[in-house]
């Protein structure tokens, strides 16, 4: 029999089909909330406050520490987080205790790895996979609702959108179908030979778009701005201080930016530029991001909007990636 630890929310629906009850004798558990049910060949420990009361400061958070612990005495072969961290000793101690020969995997319910360990992962030879795709749709959903595309004027708006992957092509499309200005902006795009090919495989009119060639190109004269770009770009490399004070300088005000990226893809002085203009109400700023990563910005930057999880609310998302979790460890074992 499989076992699996689940440590972050999952959908009421998932909960309910698994039949988790609670359970807190048979691991000796301090958190009450953690349940437990045997089903399909699979022991399941669904602790979810593990993932849902992570804290900014990760050396000194006391849910890592309860996520060691419970590898240590479950001993479960799939590990199940969100966006809540697993550092290097929690997967050395994990081997550790199960020894060289188990097959162990770290499934990222959702698509973002990078606060997962996952160089010590691959030397101790533990898996680590994720969801792309899943929640991109209502991803893109989310950010819409805040960018509000339907009020845009297509002769007086400039419509900016960085990154084409299976969010930015949403919001794309959306554009488009008010006739908007749109210009878009990722690295995929700038070998102009391949550009109409690209675009055309992402369900994008070629004819339709203004494709630019550098970020501070699209984003100058900008009235709506989204991103959805990865942290890391297709080298590997962090794509920290991407956007400058220097680009939001060039925006026309007023403008609303609507991010679904790490927040450090925006420079320090870029998040101070925002914050000042959002308090003189010049620009609205909206951030989607990890809980630990709101947490640790907010206090910042207080006229942002950093939010964490709002998008991937809806039962629909998490029922969705709740699936495809699943499907995963079925897939591997």
């Amino acid at each position: 029999m499989k076992k699996v630890i689940i440590t972050h929310p999952i959908a009421s629906a998932t909960i309910e089909k698994l039949n988790l009850k609670s359970i807190h004798e048979k691991y000796s558990l301090e958190d009450k909330k953690a349940y437990y049910q045997e089903i399909n060949n699979q022991a399941i420990l669904y602790v979810p406050d593990i993932g849902a009361k992570q804290i900014p400061d990760e050396e000194n958070d006391p849910s890592i520490y309860r996520l060691g612990y419970l590898l240590t005495q479950f001993q479960p072969d799939i590990l199940i987080v969100g966006s809540n961290a697993v550092p290097a000793w929690v997967l050395t101690s994990w081997r550790e205790v199960v020894g060289n020969e188990r097959e162990l995997m770290v499934i990222r319910r959702g698509v973002d790895t990078r606060v997962i360990a996952v160089f010590t992962a691959e030397k101790l030879n533990i898996k680590v996979g994720n969801l792309p795709g899943i929640n991109s749709p209502y991803v893109a959903q989310h950010m819409l609702k805040y960018l509000e595309l339907d009020k845009a004027d297509k002769n007086k708006n400039k419509i900016a959108i960085i990154g084409v992957g299976n969010i930015g092509k949403v919001i794309v499309n959306e554009s488009l179908k008010y006739n908007l200005n749109t210009h878009i902006f990722s690295p995929s795009l700038i070998d102009k030979n391949r550009q109409n090919f690209y675009l055309q495989e992402r369900g994008i009119n070629p004819a339709q778009v203004i494709c630019e060639d550098s970020l501070a190109k699209v984003i100058h004269n900008a009235t709506h701005v989204a991103i959805a770009i990865p942290w890391k770009d297709k080298d590997g490399k962090p794509q920290a201080d991407l956007i400058t004070a220097k680009e939001i300088e060039t925006l026309t005000q007023p403008c609303k930016i609507v991010s679904a990226s790490v927040p450090r893809i925006f420079s320090e002085s870029a998040l101070k530029l925002m914050d000042e203009l959002s308090q003189k109400g010049k620009i609205f700023v909206r951030i989607d991001t990890a809980q630990r990563r709101a947490e640790e910005f907010k206090p910042l930057y207080p006229h942002l909007q950093f939010a964490h999880n709002e998008a991937f609310a809806s039962p629909e998302c998490q029922e969705a990636l709740d699936l495809a979790m699943f499907a995963l460890i079925e897939q591997h074992y």
